[in-house]
């Protein structure tokens, strides 16, 4: 680590990531560079909600991976700024918390022979945060600034990534990727009657109820206007349908101030393999549109549809 003693080439390193995996990788070989152990593996929550799991990062540490609730054990013992050491049979455990906010969020495990120095620990402590400063900043560029939920651009960054992933992983895969979109029905009409500010905000309330009605690990997105996407797992076609269910019944049901109920059409189906991203999106708009055609406030599965038909050519359906 001599042409970089200072931490300097690092940080540089960490801030200039635009990429959530390049960032990663970043800190990952800074960590490495510090020189004073060659066994360590970082746990990082990286949607800084406290009591969610933390996920391992180097997934080829050298190091045992401990489970959800040993990971949660340990980042309740840490706290901002205090390292923790045990000592097991000649093997030094040491422990620095990964903090954002005041929050610990995620740890750095290291296993060594010997006692990290003060400077290994303090610059240890000061990359992880930096680093943790970097991801929320990166996490900000793909919300959208209204609703807070991941942005167009994202969006189609994280179809090709996952449609990608699926093509090679799909038979060991228990649940499926499914692409869902998403559309207020009649939102024209909140414009028209209540104005734009009672249009963001049924915007922003259907935003955080799509967002509630499904897992933190799955995917929400505004896609533009009222209409939402959403990237979900679930066992199979009915699973799915079910999810999106369960949501629109939700939005059926919900008072909204001023305008009072609404619902909401979607239409869906699997990722089971690599295709561009329009291609998705169309036959997922497909299903949406027959949701539209059918009443609205309903959901259709891509398979429900007749291959050969064309969009419908309906009037009455709000573009978007």
């Amino acid at each position: 680590m001599a042409s970089n003693a200072c931490g300097h080439d690092w940080v540089v390193t960490i801030t200039q990531q635009e990429e959530e995996p390049e960032l990663d990788s970043a800190l990952i070989n800074a960590v490495a560079e510090l020189g004073e152990f060659t066994r360590f593996a970082i746990y990082i929550n990286k949607t800084f909600n406290i009591g969610l799991p933390a996920r391992l990062l180097n997934k080829n540490t050298a190091i045992e991976e401990l489970s959800e609730q040993e990971v949660l054990d340990l980042l309740a013992k840490v706290s901002r700024n205090k390292i923790r050491i045990s000592r097991d049979c000649g093997v030094i455990s040491t422990y620095v918390p990964i903090y954002y906010t005041g929050n610990v969020v995620g740890i750095l495990v290291v296993e060594s022979d010997k006692e990290l120095t003060e400077r290994c620990s303090m610059l240890a402590i000061y990359m992880l945060n930096i680093y943790a400063n970097q991801l929320s900043l990166l996490h900000k560029s793909q919300q959208d600034p209204l609703t807070e939920l991941l942005n167009r651009q994202t969006f189609d960054k994280k179809v090709i990534e996952i449609a990608a992933n699926t093509a090679v992983e799909h038979d060991s895969k228990q649940c499926h990727w499914f692409l869902a979109m998403v559309d207020i029905d009649h939102f024209k009409r909140v414009n028209d009657n209540y104005g734009h500010v009672i249009g963001d905000e049924v915007i922003l309330l259907v935003a955080q109820l799509l967002k509630n009605n499904f897992r933190i690990e799955d995917y929400v997105f505004r896609y533009g206007g009222e209409e939402f996407s959403v990237l979900f797992q679930a066992s199979d076609e009915l699973d799915a349908r079910n999810a999106l269910n369960r949501f629109r019944s939700c939005v059926a049901q919900y008072p909204f101030p001023q305008v009072g109920n609404l619902t909401v059409s979607s239409g869906f189906m699997p990722i089971y393999e690599f295709e561009m991203v329009a291609s998705l999106v169309q036959k997922a708009d497909q299903a949406l549109y027959h949701s539209k055609n059918s009443g609205r406030n309903c959901v259709t599965a891509y398979s429900e549809l007749d291959i050969q038909q064309s969009q419908p050519q309906d009037d009455s359906i709000e573009l978007f």
